[in-house]
């Protein structure tokens, strides 16, 4: 049989099954907004002006070479973009804050379109795919098509260009051309196929959060903040997507996202929060087991793995054309002969999920980044995950306060008054969240089979210390019959 090539089978797997290649250390939030911009809008600009007035310099400090030869200088004069008092050093020192402002997350790699995720204000910085956008068009697509309302407000606030951002480069922010762009066929994706009842249930949780949020960000006076909270929004689904493909494809139960509030680390309710985020791995491991035993499935019979050869990241030939042995080769090779050893004596269903496995847990060795990296990063960048370095393996989902007032802008509708009850409600609702104080928290921590190290006093600790951190961000108001009454910025909502 020809050698098993893993890393075209993971692409497979993502195109069919996910949507989008989860499969980068790298990512960051500016990469899910601009995909997520670009599909919501359908259209691309060129921003050939913001490009050549704001790079002034890479990662080394190096100037980049342009293709016209011009200096920016004469380009901004051809254009009538500057004033002709503006000194030089000043012009560059003035070009250097720029970049600073549309690069807040160092997204921008260089002046091809493919290396630039800009911090956008409007729909002038949302440029041609860039790398790492995927995720955000994924979950652009996916907001547009099943809550358009969400998805036309967003466009129509990127369509006006007062917010300060745009404001800045408006001499140049006409000079490009617009396309039309469109957005990835969901249709294309197995799990929008056969739409089960655990994909509707996720839709249909977006779709409420996703309402929810845009009847917030119509009274919110700040239309950036607006966008970043948006992000936020986008972001989360991203992770929770995720975290649920499991359920979709091989039937299993949503995994709980249980918030720690406890300020410290080696409490009960924070000990069981490394759990639920351990359980979202596996969760993530088993599903990819699942889609690698489909491929296998469909080229190879059971006894054609029991004698194939170790499968290869891909194709590396040297200088005489043979093929390049990975690093790795003893570890693989003892990790493909276990499968078989394992495979051997299993039914042809349990030995394609084994070899499924095998190739995941090969591929997590060979290749530079896997999901889990993947949802980690997302999770650590937008104050899900905590603590936010590499260095602490061990990670447990404690939100920043941007968070939190994301999640409560997607529960809690303007002039709303809600109930510890209710708020706890919409949370597993539209989140998959547990933050305690509720009867089925214990169940629903119990089903990730694993050890639930918090009890129920525990739990109720946690929500008081929750309610407790909403209360000093001015978000809610604690009344005398037990009502907790949720407030933004003061005003009651």
């Amino acid at each position: 049989m020809e050698r098993i090539k893993m890393h075209p089978m993971r692409a497979t797997v993502d195109e069919k099954y996910v949507g989008f290649r989860p499969n980068s250390g790298s990512i960051k939030p500016v990469h899910i907004s601009s995909g997520a911009f670009r599909a919501i809008l359908g259209e691309t600009f060129s921003a050939e002006g913001i490009k050549r007035l704001s790079y002034v310099s890479n990662a080394k400090g190096e100037p980049p070479k342009w293709r016209d030869k011009k200096s920016t200088r004469e380009f901004m004069d051809e254009h009538d973009a500057l004033d002709s008092e503006f000194l030089d050093e000043h012009f560059e020192a003035f070009r250097g804050v720029l970049q600073k402002l549309v690069s807040v997350d160092n997204g921008v790699y260089g002046i091809d379109d493919g290396m630039l995720s800009y911090t956008a204000g409007s729909s002038a910085f949302v440029v041609a795919k860039g790398m790492l956008e995927d995720a955000g068009d994924f979950i652009g697509a996916v907001i547009k098509t099943y809550c358009p309302e969400l998805g036309d407000y967003i466009s129509d606030i990127l369509k006006q260009e007062g917010d300060p951002i745009s404001l800045v480069f408006e001499p140049v922010i006409k000079i490009g051309e617009r396309k039309q762009y469109n957005q990835i066929p969901l249709d294309e994706i197995e799990a929008f196929v056969m739409m089960n009842l655990q994909v509707k249930a996720y839709l249909d949780s977006l779709k409420k959060a996703g309402l929810c949020i845009k009847s917030n960000l119509e009274v919110h006076p700040n239309r950036l903040t607006q966008l970043r909270l948006f992000n936020l929004f986008c972001i989360f689904f991203v992770v929770r997507y995720l975290s649920v493909l499991e359920s979709f494809y091989c039937g299993d139960m949503k995994r709980p996202i249980l918030l720690d509030f406890s300020g410290d680390n080696k409490s009960s309710v924070a000990r069981t929060s490394v759990l639920s985020y351990s359980q979202l791995h596996k969760s993530i491991s088993r599903f990819y087991a699942w889609g690698f035993a489909q491929q296998l499935k469909e080229q190879w019979s059971k006894d054609d793995l029991l004698a194939s050869v170790v499968p290869i990241y891909e194709d590396k030939l040297d200088k005489n054309g043979n093929q390049v042995e990975p690093k790795n080769k003893e570890g693989l090779a003892n990790m493909w002969q276990i499968a078989k050893d394992d495979a051997s004596n299993a039914s042809d269903e349990d030995a394609y999920i084994i070899f499924g496995t095998a190739i995941y847990d090969m591929i997590a060795l060979e290749a530079t980044s896997h999901p889990v990296n993947y949802l980690r990063k997302l999770g650590m960048e937008i104050g899900l995950l905590y603590p936010p370095t590499n260095f602490h393996i061990d990670k447990r989902f404690a939100l920043s306060e941007d968070m939190i007032e994301m999640i409560l802008r997607c529960c809690v509708l303007p002039n709303e008054t809600l109930t510890a009850v209710e708020l706890r409600s919409r949370l597993w609702d539209r989140f998959g969240i547990v933050v305690g104080g509720g009867e089925n928290d214990i169940s629903r921590l119990s089903e990730m089979g694993s050890i639930v190290y918090a009890d129920s006093d525990a739990l109720q600790k946690n929500f008081l210390s929750f309610a407790d951190i909403l209360q000093n961000m001015g978000f809610a108001e604690q009344l005398p019959d037990g009502i907790l009454r949720i407030c933004f910025g003061g005003t009651t909502v």
